[in-house]
């Protein structure tokens, strides 16, 4: 489903055109064009945009376009999932404040419409607009998202474990903007999904914590499980929504996540 049907389609018409210009291949935007114009008829919002990446990829000529790119951020990341660490450690690994960073950080995108981050060393203090906390299992799926994020997620794996919960991390098996594939989890127990789309659409048991947008959109159409999921705001769309400033942090359950979005 689109959330907003005309300005979740101006925003994938300006991921995939930017894209383009980004990676140097201006050339092939009346390609990208016209593959867009098939995939806004399209009734699923995540289908579109996974099929639309693809397309990117195929059109520059590389498998994982911002493969060097998710390198940076991975390096950036580190670098604040040691003083996230260092937090953590100052309270005891505490989870609400574990948590509350970990959807503060979700703040590096691509191709969010008209969308400015802040630095990753500052955004991860930021407090949620929306905390809703639900009863976590003793074992949950924990769905990844950008490059730079999950080497914060690593340290909130951490905090969980060390307060009875064993995560396991769920990325897609294909590449998707400068989201985490298996390739990019090389130590860690991972499950790949199928393709590029968001491993929500696959997922039928457990729990589920999912980071990030595209996972939040995928929950309202596919989620079928428990889950608590932690992304910001980061479009006017789901600043709306959501009834919050926008590019604020929100943690709140796949059920009334849902039940909001639909009722739009």
């Amino acid at each position: 489903m689109w959330i907003d049907e005309v300005n979740c389609k101006l925003c994938i018409i300006s991921s995939r055109t930017s894209d383009l210009v980004r990676l140097n291949r201006p050339e092939k935007l009346p390609e990208i064009l016209s593959e867009l114009s098939r995939l806004l008829q399209k009734s699923s919002r995540s289908e579109a945009f996974s099929e639309s990446f693809r397309s990117v990829a195929k059109l520059v000529g590389v498998e994982d376009p911002y493969r060097e790119y998710k390198e940076r951020l991975a390096t950036i990341g580190k670098k604040v999932a040691e003083i996230v660490r260092h937090k953590l450690q100052q309270t005891s690994w505490d989870l609400k404040t574990a948590l509350r960073i970990a959807a503060a950080a979700n703040i590096v995108d691509t191709s969010v419409l008209g969308y400015r981050p802040k630095k990753l060393e500052e955004a991860i203090w930021d407090l949620p607009a929306i905390e809703e906390y639900v009863e976590l299992p003793s074992e949950l799926y924990y769905v990844l998202d950008n490059a730079g994020e999950a080497q914060i997620d690593f340290v909130v794996a951490e905090a969980l474990e060390r307060n009875g919960i064993k995560p396991i991390f769920v990325v897609r098996s294909e590449p998707y903007e400068i989201d985490m594939t298996e390739s990019d989890l090389a130590g860690y127990r991972v499950i790949a999904t199928p393709g590029n789309i968001s491993p929500i659409r696959w997922i039928r048991d457990r729990f589920i914590i999912a980071k990030g947008i595209a996972n939040f959109e995928a929950y309202i159409e596919w989620g079928e499980v428990p889950a608590l999921l932690l992304f910001r705001a980061k479009c006017d769309v789901l600043s709306r929504v959501f009834s919050v400033p926008r590019n604020s942090p929100i943690i709140i359950s796949g059920e009334k996540a849902k039940a909001i979005s639909l009722a739009q």
